[in-house]
């Protein structure tokens, strides 16, 4: 059985489509199966990959719709070991769609009935905001990992995300925050230093030890449409990645 992870901060910027798309090929690197959903309508894990939303035949956009169909359909091969189903501009009006239909918070979860056999890990990439997509990709995750940027207002947005999850608890009782990840690291500076010491101080062993710097490789990576295990494979961010792969499966399997 797969383990689903959905990344969620429901803030912006904290680098949470980098980490679902430089997690999932470093977990794919270890010779993991991997499948990516971008559930967001911005569409940035999708365009990470080098992939026009525009001309793709299927996405998520019809996995909603279509639930029992499964997900096998909409998947594209993006890399080495990794799958991805992609998100295109038809699911910024799929919200209104779903609007009267039944169960439409379950709708993802029903979507992967047949695809935990397939893969390792499932890695969901909702919006920073709560609606209809982030409640779909929190009711099909076991676990919540949270990219957390060191700066002065990154524990503000943690009391609504904890206050989410527990809603989304009443329709899937196992979910819970499997790690917090500290993103955005200037360590040059000692406010990212005072930040990350607050945040272990509050969470205790739910942060990772590994955290990710800011790295200009990383920010360059979606602009070229790769990923940054092929971009720039010597570079901090890759590096830092690949730590957190490590230390993800050393979680999940002890």
């Amino acid at each position: 059985m797969s383990r689903v992870i959905a990344l969620a901060m429901q803030k912006g910027g904290v680098g949470k489509t980098t980490t679902a798309l430089s997690l999932g090929t470093a977990l794919a690197a270890r010779g993991r199966r991997v499948l990516l959903i971008d559930i967001d309508p911005q569409a940035n894990l999708t365009q990470g990959f080098g992939v026009d939303p525009s001309q793709l035949e299927y996405s998520v956009y019809e996995v909603l719709l279509n639930p029992e169909r499964g997900s096998a359909f909409a998947t594209i091969r993006v890399d080495e070991g990794v799958d991805l189903i992609p998100s295109s501009l038809l699911l910024a009006g799929a919200e209104l769609e779903l609007a009267g239909r039944v169960g439409r918070e379950l709708l993802l979860r029903k979507a992967l009935r047949t695809a935990h056999e397939t893969y390792d890990y499932i890695l969901i990439d909702p919006p920073p905001s709560l609606g209809l997509f982030s409640l779909n990709a929190l009711a099909a995750a076991h676990r919540v990992l949270v990219p957390l940027q060191l700066h002065a207002y990154a524990l503000k947005a943690m009391p609504q995300l904890e206050q989410t999850i527990d809603l989304v608890r009443e329709i899937n009782p196992d979910l819970a925050i499997g790690g917090i990840l500290c993103t955005l690291a200037d360590r040059r500076t000692g406010l990212s230093h005072e930040i990350e010491r607050q945040v272990r101080e509050r969470y205790g062993s739910l942060v990772f030890h590994t955290v990710i710097p800011m790295n200009i490789k990383l920010a360059e990576a979606p602009t070229a449409g790769m990923p940054i295990h092929r971009y720039a494979p010597g570079s901090a961010g890759a590096q830092a990645y690949r730590a957190l792969a490590d230390e993800l499966e050393s979680r999940l399997i002890h």
